[in-house]
């Protein structure tokens, strides 16, 4: 099972690695071309996209993994992928009215056309079916589209990108690349799988709707969660302080999604088992994240110095301490289903999950009303993902007890 499991880390890992690695690269050049303002909208944009793709997702990644196995036809599965993809655009199209309306209300420095220049990548990256393959175990299938796709993305950065005035372009290049990767998704549904859109009733709509939201909470608090602290800081501290935080962040969501992928195939192939069957992989996953996050702690003064503006210098400590928050919250999520979702049970590692939710929200409360500024941000975030891993820790303790 441990190769099987290394198999689709690969398969998916390889596509959210390319994804990653092309935003990774552009940032520093947007980071060049850019005024500092500027750039703290652009990042603004970013955390924007990001987080209605967590709120358009709906749980659905783990979701479909605890349900899929008890979808015994092709038709029951393709009700299922129907239901899916609407209520992914249903929200989708809910995230891009709330954000224009925050924007109105002037609750986020961002201007009204780069609103509209976020709308396709929303969309697109709302309702494209990652999910399904996961669940159908073939996730290297979207590894070709994803290349091409990006290169496609860099190219009409590097190209298009040159002042101000031409910032658009870092979203209509995302908007673009994520249009190409969902159409071929569908595509590919239809012709290799005989996907077709059933018709549904509202009620089973209303029911997938309810039975995914807790796996929402859990994949807010326990895979996203940095995007919501950065979107309070986008809310509070506004562009200049999101152009120092975003360095940091950005490498913590690309660290972040290959991390989700391992516990999601962790738990896909080890579902069922004992917790001497998970045990090498998970002390292998685990030293292994200790030995990226200190090497990236260790290179963070040379990726600053070398590829950023001097402006940026104020992003070393961030990115160092942004770091060991995902070395301690990728242990995390592999103690999240894959372990506690053995021992204690799906159920009830969601229920812990929203007073984990609650915790960070006490600890983002107590931040805008003491603190202020990216540094202390991160400082609280990092505090927070230790609780939750001492939390996580010692409920496993307790059950082998």
């Amino acid at each position: 099972m441990f190769k099987a499991t290394l198999k689709q880390i690969f398969g998916r890992g390889s596509i959210i690695a390319i994804n990653q690695l092309a935003v990774l690269l552009a940032i520093p050049i947007l980071a060049a071309r850019l005024d500092f303002l500027v750039f703290g909208q652009v990042a603004i944009g970013f955390i924007l996209v990001q987080l209605s793709w967590v709120v358009s997702d709906w749980g659905t990644q783990d979701y479909s993994i605890e349900q899929w196995p008890k979808l015994k036809t092709q038709l029951q599965e393709n009700t299922f992928t129907t239901i899916a993809s609407f209520l992914k655009m249903s929200v989708a199209l809910l995230c891009i009215s709330l954000i224009l309306l925050i924007i109105l209300l002037g609750w986020i420095d961002f201007p009204i056309l780069f609103w509209l220049c976020i709308i396709p990548s929303i969309f697109m990256g709302g309702i494209c079916p990652l999910w399904f393959y996961q669940v159908q175990k073939s996730p290297h299938e979207m590894i070709g589209v994803t290349i091409f796709s990006r290169c496609i993305y860099l190219l009409l950065i590097i190209s298009f990108v040159h002042d101000n005035d031409s910032a658009i372009w870092a979203f209509l290049a995302q908007g673009i690349n994520m249009t190409i990767i969902t159409i071929y998704a569908y595509w590919r549904m239809c012709s290799c799988y005989q996907f077709k859109l059933q018709k549904f009733q509202c009620d089973s709509w209303l029911h997938i709707l309810k039975q995914s939201s807790p796996f929402l909470i859990n994949a807010i608090t326990n895979n996203q969660i940095n995007t919501l602290w950065g979107f309070g800081l986008s809310a509070f501290g506004g562009p200049l302080a999101m152009a120092i935080y975003n360095i940091g962040d950005q490498l913590y969501r690309a660290g972040g999604a290959i991390t989700n992928i391992i516990a999601q195939a962790i738990r896909i192939h080890f579902h069922g088992t004992s917790l001497k069957n998970i045990k090498f992989t998970f002390i292998f996953f685990v030293i292994l994240f200790f030995v990226i996050s200190i090497s990236v702690i260790s290179l963070a003064p040379f990726i600053i110095t070398k590829f950023f503006p001097d402006n940026f210098l104020p992003a070393i400590d961030i990115l160092q301490i942004m770091m060991m928050a995902w070395g301690l919250h990728a242990i995390v999520k592999l103690l999240n289903y894959p372990i506690l979702g053995e021992t204690h049970g799906a159920v009830w590692v969601n229920q812990i999950t929203n007073k984990i939710l609650f915790l960070h929200a006490l600890a983002f409360i107590f931040w805008m009303v003491f603190l202020s500024g990216p540094m202390s941000l991160a400082v609280m975030f990092s505090i927070v993902i230790g609780c939750q891993l001492l939390i996580f820790l010692f409920h496993i303790f307790q059950k082998i007890r």
